[in-house]
């Protein structure tokens, strides 16, 4: 399977030469971009080029993104988050225009793998909200070229569990729209290796990081609970071959850091793909 590096651990830094650096410093040949102003500035063509374009000099590409849900990255606990399945229809439809921007910037560079959140609230989701999700995610497909895949992910509330995302991706072609496996999610609200057998052939994509099972921490795999070796042969024996993403959280911030800058963390983190995964990785 493909090995993949999410800038969510940067996302609070601009993507500039000393973090792009780090993608083939630490042997990550694919990334996964989270689209969200300005670590990725997804409406700005040009911004946005640039960013690829430095990447592709290292020998890294862009293979998916995180699609928006949030207008601005360092707001983002004051801004209104985007919601595709928002009940109120002129900011569902704000949401969609913006992951619909994103997607299509990713079109332009050859395609790829666009990650959606539903947006369900743990309670009151359904009927009302799994229908606007639908209609986004519809509406998504036709706005979008042939080029992008949608990987719907699961979450870690009783509406985000893989058997909600497989119902929803079971309804749309699947050369368009997949499942993206969140293991860190699915640690929390469910069984890591019951989401796999759950998602089956329309799984797509993973997210790879760790916890202890409560919150989502963004640990560097083996820091946590999840059974790596049985994840690994669930995925091997299942037949994935799509991008393994590591996303990991910065903690080289705050007054105790535990990390002392982003190489610990890298090298730490490839240390532990080397093992689980071996030659893959």
């Amino acid at each position: 399977m493909d090995v993949s590096l999410s800038t969510h651990l940067f996302v609070f830094h601009a993507l500039d030469d000393a973090i792009l650096s780090l993608f083939p410093e630490y042997g990550f040949s694919l990334a996964e971009i989270w689209a969200m102003p300005p670590h990725f500035p997804f409406g700005d063509g040009p911004a946005a080029d640039r960013i690829a374009e430095g990447l592709a000099r290292r020998g890294v590409r862009v293979a998916s993104l995180h699609g928006p849900i949030y207008p601005d990255v360092r707001t983002y606990r004051k801004d209104r988050w985007y919601s595709l399945s928002s009940q109120e229809e002129a900011h569902r439809l704000v949401s969609v225009e913006a992951n619909v921007k994103a997607a299509r910037w990713l079109a332009g560079r050859g395609g790829g793998t666009v990650v959606l959140h539903t947006g369900f609230p743990a309670g009151d989701w359904y009927p009302h909200r799994w229908a606007a999700f639908l209609s986004s995610l519809g509406e998504m497909v036709e706005a979008t070229p042939d080029n992008v895949l949608f990987a719907v992910e699961n979450t870690p509330v009783d509406s985000g569990q893989m058997g909600v995302i497989a119902d929803i991706v079971d309804r749309f072609p699947a050369e368009r729209v997949g499942a993206c496996l969140d293991v860190g999610h699915a640690n929390i609200q469910e069984t890591v290796l019951g989401a796999v057998r759950t998602a089956g052939k329309r799984l797509v994509h993973v997210h790879a990081s760790d916890n202890l099972g409560v919150q989502d921490d963004h640990l560097v795999p083996g820091k946590g609970t999840i059974p790596w070796r049985e994840l690994v042969a669930a995925l091997r024996e299942g037949g994935f071959t799509g991008p393994f993403t590591v996303e990991l959280r910065d903690y080289t911030r705050g007054e105790k850091p535990s990390y002392r800058d982003f190489g610990q963390i890298l090298a730490e983190c490839r240390s532990a793909l080397d093992r689980h995964l071996g030659g893959a990785a």
